[in-house]
């Protein structure tokens, strides 16, 4: 399988309009801000959800919600170490390339003469950067905003249950959410905030905001496939060297290449410069990087895989769960207050499974094999248009938003004379993607589910799954072209492993994790 997905991508790779890949200028409208994959800022990906998903009717007015679980991506950061170190020695090469032939009628563009990484000599790296707290802090007023009768009760921590995980970013973002979705709410400062808590579980162990990093068979598949999909981004990084190369009388190898695509995503995101390092690529060239960038989040963290998706399960049961526990509280009509709302600041790593676990962004007649829990194949290249893009489903600050809605047994829906009437259900449920109500193709494509059928054929066929037995690594299939040598070496990796997963899933506090 992974031998047919690597002749595959080599095969579209040759099939490309070359007259397409090698067209100079950019059209009109292009703003490459809106194709930097999951490097894009929130309020470029938002943008481009409000251009790219169908405007759906209004909920009926009868409806109102009842509860809300928020997951979100950690808003934008800085390039980590690893990057900026990356950085660093491409502009350490060129640097000296241009020393050694420094040509007059180069076409070389005239910054790369003097230039310095913004971020060089930094010590640190993926810190949270001012303008990703502006995004969740405004996505947090925002919301409040949007759902008053869900946030109209002072904070209390079983109401609104904030968590994160213990990466800086995630937490920092945590902080800037909450203080935008409780200003006014206390007595602390000018803007009346008040103190709150984000609660994180352990790093070692946290199965429902990390699972990526606690599911063994993951990581361990992660491994065997990232290899292939690496072959076809190298074939890419290699086509636009030649032509960038070309283009400006510069030596570069697809390493040059992937580095340059780096400086433009980074530049053009954090910075709002897309006229330097991006300048140098075509607006196709930039569709066909995003695209190489897209492919391997859809393989490795998407659809690509079942396990990718399948080792979220917790986080989809609590999600289930809260909205169980929601219902019975409607129900029991008591006068107290329960939890409204509950929301999570996480990761990429952890927003792109849950939006396969719903079905988002599918591409065809993709959901059936969702619902059997095949792989699929990765979305098609350019120019062809494509419904998976990580613009759209995981920009810094994305999130998806599953809110419970109780309605009137009969009302008129969606302004037609059809009712929505469910014998067994009044409950309802609506996914917003970056804020914004999204089709769920495995409720026959309804943006208003009746809660029994979600959990029954969004949610149910994921249900049926166990963390601990999808993340055993004895579920990992070796791949045919793996030499003897690294198949007898993953063995006995695998039953050194597996008491370590055991015991890191199941032990009561870090330190026991720890331990072992």
């Amino acid at each position: 399988m992974r031998r047919a997905f690597v002749f595959a991508c080599v095969t579209l790779l040759t099939l490309f309009d070359l007259n397409w890949l090698f067209a100079s200028g950019l059209p009109v409208g292009f703003d490459v801000r809106q194709h930097l994959s999951t490097t894009t800022r929130y309020g470029a990906g938002k943008e481009f959800v409000e251009e790219k998903l169908e405007d759906l009717p209004p909920l009926p007015s009868e409806c109102v919600p009842v509860h809300l679980n928020l997951v979100a991506r950690h808003g934008t950061r800085a390039p980590t170490k690893k990057r900026i170190k990356q950085l660093d020695k491409l502009i350490e090469k060129l640097t000296k390339q241009i020393a050694l032939d420094p040509r007059e009628d180069s076409k070389r563009p005239a910054w790369l003469n003097d230039f310095h990484s913004p971020w060089e000599g930094r010590k640190f790296g993926g810190e949270l950067l001012p303008a990703g707290e502006q995004e969740l802090y405004e996505l947090g007023k925002r919301l409040r905003a949007r759902f008053p009768t869900l946030f109209q009760h002072d904070y209390y921590p079983d109401v609104y249950p904030i968590s994160a995980t213990q990466v800086a970013r995630s937490a920092a973002s945590a902080v800037a959410f909450g203080m935008g979705l409780f200003e006014g709410k206390g007595d602390l400062g000018g803007s009346n905030h008040r103190a709150f808590s984000v609660v994180t579980d352990s790093r070692s162990r946290d199965i429902h905001l990390r699972f990526h990093e606690s599911c063994m068979a993951y990581k361990e598949s992660k491994k065997l496939r990232k290899p292939a999909v690496e072959v076809y981004q190298v074939d890419v990084y290699k086509q636009v060297a030649a032509d960038v190369g070309s283009r400006y009388d510069l030596d570069l190898t697809h390493e040059d290449a992937e580095g340059l695509w780096l400086l433009c995503k980074q530049e053009a995101s954090l910075l709002n410069i897309s006229d330097r390092a991006c300048g140098l690529f075509t607006s196709a060239e930039v569709e066909l990087l995003e695209w190489a960038d897209d492919l391997q989040a859809h393989h490795l963290k998407g659809y690509g895989e079942a396990i990718n998706y399948k080792m979220g399960v917790p986080l989809l049961e609590d999600v289930v769960s809260s909205m169980d526990r929601a219902i019975a509280a409607s129900e029991a009509q008591k006068d107290v207050l329960v939890e409204a709302a509950r929301l999570r600041i996480a990761h990429a790593e952890t927003l792109i499974p849950f939006t396969c676990l719903l079905g988002l962004f599918l591409e065809g007649d993709d959901v059936k094999s969702l619902q059997t829990e095949k792989s699929m194949k990765h979305p098609p290249s350019p120019p062809y248009q494509r419904v998976w893009k990580g613009s759209l489903v995981a920009p810094f600050g994305a999130n998806t938003a599953v809110v419970l809605y109780k309605c009137p047994r009969e009302v008129e829906r969606e302004g037609t004379a059809e009712q929505i009437n469910n014998d067994s259900s009044e409950y309802f449920v609506q996914v917003l993607h970056n804020e914004k109500p999204i089709t769920m193709p495995a409720c026959e494509g309804k943006h208003l589910c009746p809660y029994l059928e979600f959990k029954e054929t969004v949610a149910g066929p994921h249900l049926e799954n166990n963390f601990e037995t999808v993340c055993r690594l004895d579920v990992v299939h070796t791949p045919v072209e793996q030499p003897w040598t690294s198949r007898i070496f993953s063995k006995v990796a695998q039953i050194f492993r597996w008491p370590f997963q055991t015991s890191c899933v199941h032990a009561s506090d870090s330190q026991t994790c720890k331990a072992h």
